[in-house]
């Protein structure tokens, strides 16, 4: 099974159970919004890229599936419908509770909040969230119709050395892989369940798409200053938070030892693509796991060095290699799913998922955006950070039926307040 086709089959096999296949974006904008450039604009953007016309196509009789396009009739159909949408307008929790099956809607897709604020989603499957960032700025320089500034992002035209150096990172990874499995599982240990944090408190997953979220925000000047001082730590602004996030979960429950924070990586420093053309949700993800009583500040720099060695690649291709059939791959994913958090395997029972867009810098979306938050429908905590014009933004989602809302959210307000942040508590 390719790589490109592991996540895939993660959420053609859960989300009918989980209710939840689209990544989406709550865009503000700076001036109101005119409907009628928004519909033109978007319909435009349909039209002509071949990659937001994708439809998934099962072949159980052949144990795969693949990514094809809708037909021109079914393709008018789908325009017609989101075209009636973008006349709408519609409350943000009621977009929440949305869920649609892949194929039932095209895999991008708006639904407009009021006269500055929409929502965009993408089909998880087609695309992972650089690349939602990528036609988020590609629709809004057809919005603004200015064309001539189009940044297109396509894979380098690798020289030799360039093209030595990607398979150097490749094999490097899968030279480290052994030692990553074997220091991860030592550490550990036999009672990880029993001694992981766990907010659920080891409840038992049950079908539902009934989810909240939450945003944070940060301007320019908190944002500058939480710069500064990760950089006096010698530490990314993706390290500090994630530390963070770790001494705040351990206070919030004394009576457990281990911590795991999934951290999803974009491959394409390992195997480049085009956005515009590469099918699939290129991302891997590292588990990251941390105990107290230890340094944390140390053992988030320890485990950062495995994203430098490439181990979310190497681990994710080694996972792709080991699913030789794809609906037991399909099944696994599902029965994993609703297993209580702390009866799943020590590389998938997390307490966390952090995910960091980095800083967006296309300038149509510097012009035109005045904040943007991500989120996606996961079965753990899930937290997405993003900075735009030197302005940082986290939305945080749950499960309300996995997790007691104000808890959490009571909980994340601390932790990411800018005194706690700023580690002045």
């Amino acid at each position: 099974m390719k790589l490109v086709q592991l996540a895939g089959s993660y959420f053609l096999g859960t989300e009918a159970f989980v209710s939840s296949n689209s990544m989406r974006a709550t865009v503000v904008l700076k001036e109101k919004l005119n409907n009628k450039k928004l519909v033109q604009s978007y319909k435009k953007l349909i039209l002509e890229n071949r990659l937001l016309q994708t439809k998934v196509i099962e072949y159980p009789e052949k144990n795969k599936f693949e990514w094809g396009r809708f037909s021109l009739k079914e393709l008018e159909q789908l325009l017609n419908f989101e075209e009636r949408n973008l006349s709408e307008k519609y409350d943000k929790d009621t977009l929440l509770k949305e869920y649609y099956p892949t194929n039932t809607r095209l895999p991008f897709n708006i639904a407009v909040v009021d006269e500055y604020t929409i929502v965009i989603s993408m089909n998880h499957i087609v695309a992972n969230g650089r690349c939602l960032v990528f036609w988020i700025q590609k629709l809004l320089q057809q919005y603004e119709e200015n064309e001539s500034q189009s940044i297109g992002e396509q894979p380098p035209n690798m020289d030799f050395w360039q093209g030595f150096s990607c398979r150097l990172k490749r094999f490097m990874a899968f030279l480290w892989l052994p030692v990553f499995l074997t220091d991860f599982i030592c550490k550990a240990g036999k009672n990880a369940g029993k001694d992981i944090v766990d907010l659920s408190y080891g409840k038992t997953p049950v079908k539902s798409n009934n989810y909240a979220t939450k945003a944070y925000s940060f301007g320019k000047a908190d944002t500058q200053n939480l710069l500064l001082l990760c950089k006096a730590k010698k530490m990314t602004l993706t390290e500090y938070i994630c530390e963070r996030l770790v001494n705040g979960l351990f206070e919030h429950v004394p009576d457990k030892k281990r911590i795991v924070i999934s951290m999803p990586m974009d491959i394409h420093s390992f195997s480049p693509y085009s956005p515009e053309t590469t099918y699939g949700n290129l991302i891997a993800s590292l588990p990251a796991q941390f105990f107290r009583g230890r340094a944390i500040d140390k053992q988030v720099k320890s485990v950062f060095r495995w994203f430098k060695r490439g181990l979310p690649y190497s681990l994710s291709c080694l996972a792709a290699a080991v699913s030789m059939s794809y609906e037991k791959v399909k099944i696994q994913w599902l029965d994993q799913s609703k297993k209580p958090i702390p009866e799943r395997s020590p590389l998938g029972d997390f307490s966390l998922t952090y995910s960091n867009l980095g800083v967006i810098s296309y300038p149509v979306m510097e012009r035109l955006v005045d904040s943007i938050y991500f989120s996606f429908k996961s079965q753990s905590i899930l937290l997405v950070s993003s900075t735009i014009s030197g302005k940082l933004y986290m939305k945080l989602s749950i499960s309300k039926d996995l997790y007691h809302a104000d808890e959490v959210f009571k909980l994340f307000d601390q932790i990411l307040s800018i005194e706690c942040l700023q580690n002045l508590k």
